[in-house]
């Protein structure tokens, strides 16, 4: 097929950023005989550049960052960890070329629809519900994006398949030809204001999700969120709505999710228990994922038993184990305010042992104060963020700053009793202490797992 944007008149090309992305960006390129520059400020040993490092189109400039674009380079391809702000991106903005995000190169050599899915929090979840209603309508999916596999590196293959894509704003900032079929925004809170310079400047980069749609594509919000709901789109507009009717959209009549559509009557996409997995927030995840997959025409009644048989991710709100009459839960994915809240939602108020902290990603940790006063029995801090989260949460529930993980579980072990729930949902990122919130999931789960039962 012939690429969108400016790619097919591309002969040679930076790839910024050689990690799993900016590889696939790179493979990419290469199966389209652009030769590549390959930029990262990691030396080669700690890289894995597989056939890229003999590849002789393959010139490579790693250990530090180059201040300007090496000549006869005709664009830029730029890893979504690599801030915007970096000399080489800025000189080529003053050469007028142009600095693409990973996923418009896998756009462009898309033979099939693409689905966007962005939001602060849940678009994970999302992804892979949406990917699995639309199997199981009997569409061939391909699963992608900011969940692990980048849309580069499944763009080849059988034409037809509908590429399920999750965006974060760090690859939506630089997009500029990217047209989903389907798009969603899911919420918006504080998050990444290390990168994003104020709540307006985090919006503008999930806002470019809908920027290309036309008038014949979809675009699925939350009429529950107010930054959200006031998105302007030039796509059709479909709301999903825990908590009133919308004209367009789906929302919940009592325990059954309803589809409504101007001139059709209201009919059912699904059960609220159909969903297997727990809290208000997943079912607003499937919510956006029927209405997305609604948009390449499956059919409602595959959604109850595909809801049913999905168990979910790791690390976000996983069922560790039940100890004693203890229930465990790993939602170490939540690494912000919002997430932690819609996690602390589905529990029974005063009998959640709360695990919070880490490094602060932005936000006032009073905004937990009310649930938190309400849901948690006890709340166990640890890491850098403890003493502001303590500061903020000492008046509403009895607070132990214990450090680390390993005392948290211990802790609580030691005070939870037949009928309470322990949560890690941390509210925070993991890396004053762990690489990743999955390093940090997994931890929690091996120090659950050796408690003596």
């Amino acid at each position: 097929m012939t690429p969108a944007g400016p790619f097919q008149e591309w002969r040679r090309a930076v790839v910024y950023g050689l990690g799993v992305s900016g590889l696939a960006a790179a493979r990419l390129l290469r199966s389209r005989g652009v030769a590549v520059v390959g930029v990262d400020r990691r030396p080669a040993a700690e890289l894995d550049l597989g056939e890229l490092a003999a590849d002789a189109a393959v010139e490579l400039e790693l250990g530090a960052e180059p201040a300007a674009v090496p000549a006869g380079v005709d664009g830029v391809v730029v890893s979504p960890g690599v801030p915007l702000d970096r000399p080489l991106l800025a000189d080529a903005r003053r050469r007028d070329l142009p600095v693409l995000a990973e996923v418009e190169l896998g756009f462009a050599f898309a033979a099939g629809p693409v689905i966007g899915i962005t939001g602060s929090n849940g678009k994970s979840t999302t992804t892979a519900l949406t990917g699995a209603l639309l199997a199981a309508g009997g569409f061939e999916v391909e699963v992608c994006g900011n969940i692990g596999v980048p849309l580069s590196a499944v763009v080849d293959g059988a034409p037809g398949r509908v590429f399920v894509t999750e965006l974060s704003s760090f690859q939506l900032e630089t997009v500029r030809c990217f047209r989903p079929r389907a798009a969603a925004l899911l919420n918006l809170s504080v998050d990444h204001q290390d990168r994003h310079a104020g709540l307006d400047r985090y919006l503008d980069a999930k806002r470019a999700l809908f920027a290309n749609q036309l008038a014949d594509d979809v675009a699925v919000l939350n009429a529950d969120d107010p930054l959200v709901a006031a998105v302007a789109v030039n796509a059709r507009r479909r709301l999903f709505s825990r908590r009133r009717r919308v004209e367009d959209g789906c929302y919940l009549d009592r325990e059954t999710v309803v589809e409504a559509a101007p001139g059709a009557a209201p009919s059912t996409l699904f059960e609220a228990a159909d969903l297997a997995l727990p809290g208000v927030h997943n079912l607003e995840n499937a919510m956006a994922a029927a209405l997305l997959s609604r948009a390449l025409g499956a059919q409602a009644a595959v959604f109850g038993p595909a809801l049913g048989a999905f168990q979910g991710l790791p690390h976000r709100l996983e069922r560790v184990r039940e100890l004693r009459g203890v229930v465990w839960y790993d939602d170490s994915k939540g690494t912000n305010l919002a997430a932690t809240a819609k996690s602390l939602e589905g529990f029974e108020d005063g009998a959640v042992h709360l695990i919070l902290g880490g490094r602060h990603k932005g936000g006032e940790p009073d905004q937990l104060a009310e649930l938190v006063g309400r849901k948690a029995r006890r709340v166990y801090l640890v890491g850098e963020a403890a003493e502001l989260f303590g500061a903020a949460l000492d008046a509403v529930a009895p607070c132990e700053r214990v450090g680390d993980l390993a005392r948290a579980v211990a802790a609580a072990a030691a005070q939870a009793r037949p009928g309470d729930s322990v949560l890690l949902s941390p509210a925070c990122a993991s890396f004053d202490q762990y690489n990743n919130f999955a390093e940090r999931g997994r931890h929690f789960q091996s120090l659950v797992r050796a408690l003596d039962g």
